[in-house]
């Protein structure tokens, strides 16, 4: 929603049936932080409620923008909340609204009023020095005083830029290492089971199992390869994820012309030689589509090494073995080596 006006807030919604066929069933607020958009909110949640009364409406927030007022129209438009927050690791993203009292309080007041019927949860990265789920939930249940306290993961984290690629989003072998048992061990204490992605991981991979469902039907893992899935902002513009902006490449046109869209801008992981061959594929889902080059070999990497930890666990918790080692056919993409040539005169 960056770069628009209220009055965008409407245009949008008088330009949304002359595309939009059918009644959405899950309609999501993403920003940037949704909630610096507040007034555009205001606009769009009512409206959009009277048309679709039995959508589901999400935000992911960071929570650092709460206010009294807020939480009253959470609550009255009953919007399902993720909290992303990377426990002991926020320092790494920027300020911790639990640092600031006022802020904690009202995250809290949120939990308690959300947490009947599964309407919040908090969402976490897991980074180098931060990739233990069980410590994770520990975490945000000391903060919030709550052993019923909701906690999943947005993922392993992913190297969408430079500046990621250059530090945070790198793992050691021996970071890996830790990445792999803290999650496995993390389904035989049972921890696993209280985290809904690690949870549903498992439990779509053992399905897939027992009913041999075949690679050719699993979809991406973001969900944006779905053709009932479509992310657009407020200026009607179709974008290539959530996580894009309608600027450069990821701008996919119209969705006043949506007959004309076409998602050219990532690759499927059916087309990915790595996604092919891998063993974990069913875990991952590809990792990020519209990544190429270096950023997708170290994003490749690190769901690989994550998915690597949830299979082990699965095979923990079902079967009470440990994975020892993969054999076959497994193709890894690796990053680029750049060898410094030095001109001495």
């Amino acid at each position: 929603m960056a770069m628009t006006k209220t009055s965008d807030a409407h245009d949008f919604l008088r330009d949304l049936d002359t595309w939009l066929k059918g009644a959405p069933t899950r309609i999501e607020f993403w920003g940037g932080e949704p909630l610096l958009y507040i007034r555009k909110l205001e606009i769009l949640v009512p409206e959009l409620d009277k048309r679709f009364p039995d959508a589901e409406f999400c935000m992911v927030t960071n929570g650092s923008l709460l206010t009294p007022e807020i939480l009253d129209f959470i609550a009255r438009y009953d919007i399902c909340i993720t909290v992303s927050h990377d426990g002991p690791g926020q320092y790494r993203r920027g300020e911790d609204p639990f640092d600031d009292p006022k802020r904690a309080a009202l995250l809290k007041a949120l939990w308690n009023e959300r947490k009947t019927g599964e309407r919040m949860q908090f969402s976490s990265v897991l980074t180098p020095d931060n990739s233990d789920p069980a410590l994770l939930r520990r975490w945000f249940v000391d903060k919030l005083g709550d052993e019923s306290v909701v906690t999943s993961l947005e993922g392993v984290v992913a190297t969408h830029d430079d500046k990621a690629l250059a530090g945070p989003g790198v793992w050691t072998e021996e970071q890996y290492r830790s990445l792999k048992e803290s999650v496995a061990s993390s389904f035989e204490t049972g921890e696993a089971l209280r985290i809904p992605a690690l949870r549903e991981k498992a439990k779509s991979f053992l399905q897939s199992i027992m009913k041999g469902t075949p690679s050719s039907s699993t979809g991406q893992k973001c969900g944006m390869d779905r053709s009932d899935h479509v992310a657009v902002d407020l200026h009607s513009n179709v974008l290539t994820c959530h996580n894009t902006g309608a600027n450069a490449q990821h701008g996919l046109g119209s969705a006043l012309q949506m007959e004309e869209i076409r998602l050219d801008t990532s690759t499927h992981w059916a087309f990915r030689e790595c996604c092919s061959h891998c063993p974990v594929l069913q875990l991952c889902g590809g990792s990020c589509m519209y990544l190429e080059g270096d950023q997708f070999a170290q994003s490749c990497e690190n769901e690989y090494q994550f998915g690597l930890g949830v299979l082990d666990g699965t095979l923990r918790r079902a079967l009470g073995l440990k994975l020892d080692r993969i054999e076959g056919d497994v193709r890894r993409p690796a990053r680029r080596k750049v060898i410094s040539i030095v001109a001495h005169a």
